[in-house]
């Protein structure tokens, strides 16, 4: 049958729909044969059905390594590249072929070698017996090759901790692709790195914009441990060049909190020329925490830029500077309209961030629980749950979502009412109603909300024990459990 499925998705005149329907079988059938054949379709590329096929192998995960070290092992190069390939999609599970990997490292292929190490790297601290093999390829005349032993020994994390002054002499590669592999896997392999945090400082005065850009770069990722870097990097955000203006400010973001003497500077590149400038500046106002009214103001003024991604970041760390910035809840409740999503999700989680602040909004907010973007009503009930008590009238609202068809969303309703707690008791009637409905979805998630609200719900009790001998199981033993979780909560609170 796998072999039937093979055929079918390999055959270029089939409609593409019924080759995809065929590589998804395979899939999952989770069989040797399925993913000998995945290796076929994955040799043979054909846009129409990879991305599927790279999903399939995914889904196999273990399953895969076996025949793929079989392919592995025959001295045919592009087959040994597709099996590569496919082992680095899988992960740590391809760590029985790191073996039958590292001999390939010697390959005169110089494709096949790159494919090698990315499989390498996929498995993580897996490989950390490969270490030595690995960084052999980063002296590398080839690009890819050199780049893609970087991002290996990331990948692999502490265990590479030996390469890591290798690693920092590429961070000044004269390739771009070479210097960033080199910098992301200095900021992975972890706190080992922050010894050469002096090193990193004195190669940002370095004459080429590209390696000060890394240097930058490697510095963020290194989170607190780049400390005292805060104050050097901070020279730079003036500089003429907007891609080291950007890194400065992403790296004072990755920094974290430890960047706020760095405050002033980032304030300044809120206002910056450059929307990519803007848009670091106002995730790292978010990250640094920066709480200056003067930096609030100007992130707020951001609420309204022309750039859609540079609304989402000023928003998004309006919600993580929380009370600081709560003069921003009318901002964002105008994003709640934005004619991006990303936007008015991310408008919407900051509105329940800054908590009571956003209580004079819910009304714009709960309108949102009639769109028809589930996220966005998601977005909305999680945002009411936030406000918490000072939200309550929108519980009838929330009450009637509960019949919202997307399980997500329920969920995020039933949380909102249970956060609002003893603020809804007059409502419990309301949502009470929802036991007698012919919909089974409905009262469980009823039955749920009003196990969270226990300490409250007893006036609901009746309606609660009609369901003890519903037609459905499922639903008479939630009503049964939900009048456990009331009877303990009552006698919790009383006198003894």
């Amino acid at each position: 049958m796998n072999l039937i499925f093979g055929l079918v998705a390999g055959a270029k005149f089939l409609p593409p729909n019924v080759r995809v329907q065929a590589v998804k079988k395979l899939g999952n059938s989770r069989s040797t044969s399925a993913a000998q054949q995945l290796l076929k379709l994955f040799g043979t590329p054909d846009p129409i059905i990879q991305s599927d096929v790279q999903a399939a192998i995914k889904s196999l995960g273990g399953i895969i390594v076996e025949p793929a070290m079989r392919q592995l092992a025959q001295p045919i190069p592009p087959a040994q590249r597709t099996a590569a390939k496919a082992l680095a999609l899988v992960g740590p599970d391809a760590a029985p072929a790191l073996q039958l990997l590292t001999q390939q490292l010697g390959s005169s292929v110089l494709e096949l070698r790159v494919a090698v190490l990315t499989a390498i790297g996929a498995v993580g601290s897996g490989a950390a017996d490969c270490v030595e093999r690995v960084a052999g390829h980063l002296s590398s005349d080839h690009i890819k090759e050199a780049a893609a032993a970087a991002t290996a020994l990331g990948r692999i994390g502490p265990a590479a901790k030996s390469v890591v002054p290798q690693l920092m002499g590429l961070v000044g590669h004269h390739e771009k692709a070479v210097r960033e592999a080199a910098s992301n896997a200095v900021g992975k392999i972890g706190p080992i790195t922050r010894v050469f945090v002096p090193t990193l400082i004195e190669q940002l005065e370095h004459d080429d914009g590209g390696v000060q850009v890394a240097t930058a770069q490697a510095l963020g990722k290194m989170g607190a441990d780049a400390e005292k870097a805060v104050v050097p990097l901070s020279r730079y955000v003036e500089h003429s060049s907007r891609d080291l203006r950007q890194a400065v400010m992403e790296a004072l973001g990755g920094i974290g909190p430890a960047s706020r003497e760095a405050e002033e500077g980032i304030a300044r590149c809120l206002d910056d020329r450059d929307w990519g400038v803007r848009v670091a500046a106002a995730q790292a106002a978010g990250l640094v925490g920066c709480t200056e009214r003067a930096t609030v103001r100007r992130l707020l003024n951001l609420l309204v830029d022309s750039r859609g991604s540079v609304r989402r970041s000023a928003a998004e760390a309006v919600g993580k500077i929380g009370a600081a910035a709560d003069e921003g809840a009318a901002g964002l409740v105008q994003l709640l309209s934005d004619k991006y999503q990303a936007v008015q999700l991310a408008a919407g989680k900051s509105l329940g961030q800054i908590g009571a602040a956003a209580a004079a909004h819910v009304d714009g907010i709960v309108a949102l629980l009639e769109s028809p973007d589930k996220e966005l009503r998601e977005a909305a009930a999680k945002a009411l749950g936030a406000i918490g008590p000072l939200a309550s009238k929108t519980a009838p609202a929330l009450i009637a979502s509960l019949k919202d068809p997307q399980p997500s969303v329920v969920q995020s309703v039933v949380g909102a009412l249970a956060q609002m707690g003893a603020s809804i008791k007059g409502d419990l009637p309301l949502l009470a109603d929802n036991l007698s409905s012919q919909d089974d979805g409905l009262k469980l998630a009823t039955l749920e909300t009003l196990g969270q609200l226990a300490a409250h719900a007893e006036p609901a009790a009746a309606a609660i024990q009609n369901c003890l001998s519903d037609r459905n199981k499922t639903v008479s033993e939630a009503a049964r459990a939900t009048l456990e979780k009331i009877q303990r909560a009552a006698q919790a609170v009383a006198p003894r």
